[in-house]
């Protein structure tokens, strides 16, 4: 494959590969420690884990680079040595197997909130002004609604309304745990495995748990584990790689301006190619905006697999350090496994990874392997809350931190805000591309406002937000 290097070819990353002994673990069950000869299907945390109760001396994954080089490797293992304990304790003795794994795993979705069945009567598509919206009706005549990904939708409108708007019709919705693994595993739906099928999955989803959280009175939060935050602090995302590092400072400056955000993302590199836009941009960039705005903001950069060469990576890696940049997310082609965790051994900044990936056993063999030390999967692309509040747990059992990419448009700032409220381990800053006002909408709990680098967690009953009931009643239905 185009770039990729041979595992000798780089003696700056020979470091020690040997597995940590531990348990690692996938979202369905509970293990024991492992040999390398067993498969990757391994346990997590409890439903109701906090950091505490882990007993980990986590390692802050957004700090300035160290004063002494450590092995980042072995570094990782011993701070995430208690953790094998939490993983043993939970496995029944003398079973290594589930016979059913989905079937005990444990859910989020926490049934005391629903003691009677809320059974699933119809999941609808509708399209209006190039925004999608889902429906979903219960046999007693309650709803919910959420948006989905404005590009993505149009593109897998058919997966949505012949599979998996079939599945989850006639399924009690409080089984959302099960049903998001079924729908995958039923028939040869898993063939369809990607954003085309994630994404539509992820909008039937909100909308499942707008439903639930009405039915139930409570927040989206609540349901999947309770409202641990009021306030989610922020950063900005911004995108100018067509512009010259005088231009994009001004711009990103002023998109911190507009939210008084105390963190700031840039992107570098030339989104799966080398070449700058514009020419020696990046090296440029990075020490003008370090400059200008290190002192107030903490600094986040982007390479969009940008670095075919893991040499080529660890150098820019350098100088984010030396800028003291607090992460480098997917600095080579984030399908390269090995490869992003070459940089990752070589580099004392914190690698992030994640958006693109839409497997649970690959974030499972990233996590088991140290691959990275924060974990982005994508709201939208990944499937959702569920799904990714899964990938969460396993990043807790080593102390790490999984902070979500989010995508423009589609209610995904309410989305993010859903997680970061409930989630443990969210990391420090969650990222922010602006309220999406494509449409009317107002809040049904505490008013969304973003002000002071901060927004305010959705907390209304459900999703956290009603769309215009009259501009609902003209879109088209897609059938």
């Amino acid at each position: 494959m185009l770039g990729r290097e041979s595992a000798t070819s780089d003696s700056t990353t020979n470091v020690n590969r040997e597995r940590t002994g531990i348990c690692a673990f996938n979202a369905f069950n509970l293990k024991r420690p492992i040999s390398d000869c067993e498969p990757l299907r391994r346990g997590c945390l409890p439903r109701n884990f906090t950091p505490e109760q882990v007993s980990i001396q986590r390692p802050s994954p957004y700090h300035a680079p160290m004063a002494a080089p450590i092995n980042r490797r072995n570094f990782l293992f011993s701070t995430s040595m208690p953790a094998a304990a939490v993983l043993v304790g939970a496995t029944p003795q003398g079973h290594s197997k589930p016979a059913d794994p989905i079937g005990t795993f444990e859910p989020f979705i926490q049934r005391d909130h629903l003691p009677d069945p809320v059974i699933i009567d119809s999941l609808d598509l509708h399209g209006r002004d190039g925004n999608w919206f889902i429906r979903v009706r219960s046999k007693d005549g309650a709803e919910g609604w959420s948006a989905g990904h404005p590009g993505k939708m149009e593109l897998s409108q058919r997966i949505f309304t012949k599979v998996i708007a079939p599945y989850m019709s006639g399924k009690d919705a409080r089984d959302l745990d099960q049903l998001v693994d079924g729908v995958f595993l039923s028939g040869s739906n898993y063939k369809m495995q990607g954003q085309l099928f994630w994404v539509p999955l992820a909008a039937a989803e909100f909308a499942i748990l707008d439903l639930l959280g009405k039915v139930a009175k409570c927040s989206a939060a609540d349901l999947l584990g309770g409202q641990r935050r009021q306030k989610i602090d922020l950063y900005i995302a911004n995108n100018h790689r067509s512009k010259d590092p005088r231009e994009s400072l001004r711009r990103i400056t002023k998109s911190v301006a507009s939210i008084e955000a105390k963190a700031l993302k840039i992107k570098i590199g030339g989104r799966m190619k080398v070449v700058d836009q514009v020419p020696g941009r990046t090296e440029k960039l990075i020490p003008m905006v370090a400059e200008a705005l290190g002192e107030r903001c903490t600094l986040y950069a982007d390479a969009n697999s940008s670095y075919l060469s893991v040499k080529k990576a660890i150098e820019v890696g350098r100088i984010l350090e030396a800028n003291k940049f607090a992460f480098y997310e997917e600095p080579v082609p984030f399908d390269y496994l090995d490869e992003t965790r070459r940089v990752a051994d070589a580099l004392e900044i914190p690698v992030a990874w994640g958006e693109q990936e839409s497997s649970q056993w690959r974030f499972n063999w990233m996590v088991e392997n140290s691959g990275v030390r924060i974990f982005q999967p994508d709201l939208f692309y990944y499937g959702g809350l569920i799904r990714s509040l899964r990938v969460a747990r396993m990043a807790a059992v080593r102390g790490l931190d999984c902070t979500p990419h989010i995508s423009g448009g589609g209610l995904g700032f309410l989305y993010m805000g859903i997680y970061a409220a409930c989630c443990p381990n969210p990391g420090i800053h969650q990222e922010y591309k602006g309220l999406s006002r494509n449409f009317p909408w107002e809040s049904t709990g505490d008013k969304i406002i973003v002000k002071g680098g901060s927004m305010t967690a959705p907390n209304g009953h459900g999703i956290g937000v009603e769309i215009d009931p009259a501009y609902l009643a003209k879109t088209d239905r897609i059938k």
